[in-house]
């Protein structure tokens, strides 16, 4: 079978995605250059989510400080500290967190890469898409709870680095697995790994056909 000239849009799309690729590959690899660089040089500066308690004495101090018809989100407010001169390993945490969720993203940007490079070839119908369709529904239905799982507790171990002394605060965690995205990333999993099998009985399907011609 002849390959057909590839659309526009599977044009757009690939170039697209190229861009994405790349851009998110600088980004990873500047994060990590910069991360090298200030422990390497010192006098690098930090930011970590954090949120005040209730129960704690500064948290009338921040409700009183809130705008007219403001509350907190049961009993929280958040808040960010700044942390000058960050440790190493304070670094080395930030980065992680920022890396995890670029590098799932960055896979399944690949995944759409090699399929889009396959349309433009005309023939998307492939084994090789068929297994990239499932790596990406697999990214979604595993890598994206799995990352937040692990960044939600790698932000609270960065947290747990800076003394309650700063700005009594403490870390709340929050189940990641209920948020609205990881239920919407569980969905588009599994309408993935379903177009991939479609996508092989397609394929068991012409080969099937082109072996009785």
């Amino acid at each position: 079978m002849d390959p057909k000239p590839p659309t526009r849009l599977a044009t757009a799309g690939y170039l697209v995605v190229t861009a994405l690729l790349v851009l998110f590959l600088a980004a990873g690899a500047a994060l990590a250059a910069s991360t090298a660089v200030g422990a390497i040089r010192g006098h690098h500066t930090i930011t970590v989510d954090r949120v005040i308690p209730e129960h704690l004495g500064s948290f009338d101090t921040f409700r009183n400080s809130l705008p007219a018809n403001v509350e907190p989100t049961n009993g929280y407010i958040p808040v960010t500290v700044t942390i000058h001169d960050a440790r190493p390993a304070q670094l080395l945490l930030r980065l992680a967190i920022d890396l995890l969720p670029l590098l799932l993203i960055i896979a399944a940007l690949w995944q759409l890469w090699g399929l889009l490079h396959s349309a433009r070839q005309g023939d998307p119908f492939t084994t090789a898409n068929v297994r990239r369709l499932r790596r990406f529904g697999w990214l979604l239905l595993l890598g994206w709870p799995l990352v937040t799982y692990l960044t939600t507790n790698l932000k609270a171990a960065l947290a747990d680095t800076v003394p309650d002394t700063v700005m009594a605060v403490t870390v709340k965690l929050t189940s990641g697995l209920l948020a609205p995205p990881i239920v919407l990333a569980l969905v588009f999993g599994l309408a993935v790994l379903v177009l991939a099998e479609v996508f092989a009985n397609g394929l068991r399907l012409r080969e099937d056909v082109e072996g009785t011609i």
